[in-house]
């Protein structure tokens, strides 16, 4: 298929430039601004859980995200199937109430 000179502009409007894609933005005005706040909750859970026995969190996920990069990492299928079976008790319990 031709792409004429007409199609290429739209084509080049409708994709990012090469500058986009490497950096994400373009300097030049700003056109819209969006502000994100975070609520006193959020912020007291953030500290709760960083503060809580099981802080070593993101590590354990580092150490999952190695062992499937490099092809090592095994499913206890046993350990899933275990929670699964949980879980149905559960909301049997739940909705026999």
């Amino acid at each position: 298929m031709k792409i004429d000179q007409f199609h290429n502009s739209y084509v080049n409007s409708v994709y990012k430039t090469k500058d986009e894609r490497k950096t994400g933005h373009v300097d030049g005005p700003t056109v819209n601004k969006t502000t994100v706040e975070i609520s006193a909750q959020a912020k007291a859970l953030v500290k709760r859980i960083s503060e809580s026995e099981d802080s070593h969190f993101s590590e354990k996920v580092e150490a999952i995200r190695r062992s499937v990069q490099e092809g090592t990492y095994a499913v206890d299928t046993d350990k899933i199937a275990e929670k699964i079976l949980e879980r149905i008790d559960e909301e049997r319990l739940k909705s026999n109430e």
